[in-house]
Parts: C-alpha cells; structure tokens; sequence
C-alpha cells in the first residue's frame, strides 16, 4: 500500500494536470481530494478499500490524461495496445463517471470510510474472472464500476463485447428492487449490456457456472439487453 501522503500530493498534482484538459476530471478528483485531504495518514493506512480506491483512481486518471495528450496517430497506437474491456473502460464508463453526477457517490465515500464495506465477495469473483479467462474470455473489474454501475466485473467472449455483470445469491435476488434498481443504475450511465446472476452458494463449482453462463451470454445477448439469470438447480 502507498503512503497515503503520496497519494494526497498524487491527486493534487492531477487535478492541475487536468484543469485544462478535462475540468470535469478535475472537479472529480477535487472531490475525491477533499475527502481524505484531513484525514491523518495512520487513519487512511487502516482504511485498505479507501486506499485501494485510490490508487486505482490515481492511476486511471493519469493513463487517460495521458492519452488525451497524444497526437491522433499516437492515440491510435497506444490504445491499440489495451484490450477489449480496458478500452471500454476508458474510452466509455470511465469518462461518463467523472463526466456526470454519480448518484452513489456521497453513499460509497461514507461507507468506505467507516468501514462498512466488507468486499467479502471478493475473492469469490476473482475465481469466476480466473475460470472465464481459462476459458479464452476476458475480464476487467474496475473498483469504481462496483461501487457506482452495479457492475461486479465486465467480461467478454469470442466477439469481443462488453457485458456488465453483477452477481447475488439467490436469496438476495428476491428483492425485485434490487433488480430493478440494477436495471436502471446501467440505463443512468448508458451502459447497454448487462447481466444479473443469482446462484445457489450451496451449489457445487458454481464459480465455474458461473463463468460458462458468462462466456456464453457474453456473445449471444443483443447489442443492448438487460439479462436476468438464476443459476439453481441446474
């Protein structure tokens, strides 16, 4: 973990880097400044998710400020380089963050910082993003894109387009709001693929049924769809 005065100046020096470049950046990251400019460096060392939020973020911002200030021919070879997923990210939902109001914004930043989120999903999702990617997919999961677009990871398949996927237990999914309200968080940030996956916990090698469910509606479902899947009994 970085020294979170390290991180503090990171983010000052970014919000000059992008004042002329994005001002819609720089008011983001200005916010996100704000918010732990007074917080004392043993208190954010306790804090992992806030750093790892961060970090993350630091270095986001500094790739696609990066990318802005290249000539046409430079861009197009730099972003040549990313894949699939990452040039979603930067080129689509990371920029409709800092470009729009993000409504979760004030509810993830109070949380984190009290320590409310767990993350204890986490390592479950690493083994589906591990199991897609030893089936030819790819994946990508943006700690902004959990915490803001109801998006546990992005993943694709053969086809090579993106699909949005959040994941709950069965007994979670019940909640038609919920549902409902991950419908419409990916209609706020124009995201036109997604997937919602309840599963059974108790089932064996869900992980992997995941990932094959995945995979396989990555290149079936339409250019723009909102899928709901329950992984049981099957």
């Amino acid at each position: 973990m970085r020294n979170p005065e390290d991180v503090k100046s990171d983010l000052i020096q970014l919000i000059q880097d992008s004042k002329d470049v994005s001002p819609e950046l720089a008011s983001r990251l200005d916010e996100m400044s704000r918010w732990i400019v007074q917080k004392k460096s043993g208190l954010l060392r306790s804090k992992s998710h806030v750093m790892q939020l961060l970090q993350e973020l630091i270095e986001d911002s500094t790739f696609w400020l990066s990318i802005q200030l290249l000539s046409e021919e430079d861009k197009s070879t730099e972003l040549a380089e990313l894949s699939t997923l990452e040039m979603y990210w930067y080129l689509q939902l990371f920029p409709a963050w800092f470009n729009e109001k993000d409504p979760k914004l004030h509810i993830w930043k109070e949380n984190l910082m009290a320590g409310n989120f767990e993350g204890k999903d986490a390592a479950f999702i690493n083994k589906i993003c591990s199991k897609l990617k030893n089936c030819g997919g790819e994946t990508l999961n943006p700690f902004i894109a959990d915490l803001s677009m109801s998006t546990d990871f992005i993943a694709s398949g053969s086809q090579q387009i993106p699909l949005c996927v959040q994941i709950t237990t069965v007994r979670d999914a019940l909640s038609k709001d919920k549902q409902t309200q991950w419908q419409k968080t990916l209609e706020y940030w124009s995201i036109k693929r997604g997937i919602f996956i309840s599963y059974n916990p108790s089932q064996i090698r869900v992980d992997v049924k995941i990932a094959q469910h995945t995979l396989m509606h990555s290149d079936r479902l339409s250019e723009q769809c909102y899928h709901r899947l329950t992984i049981d009994n099957s």
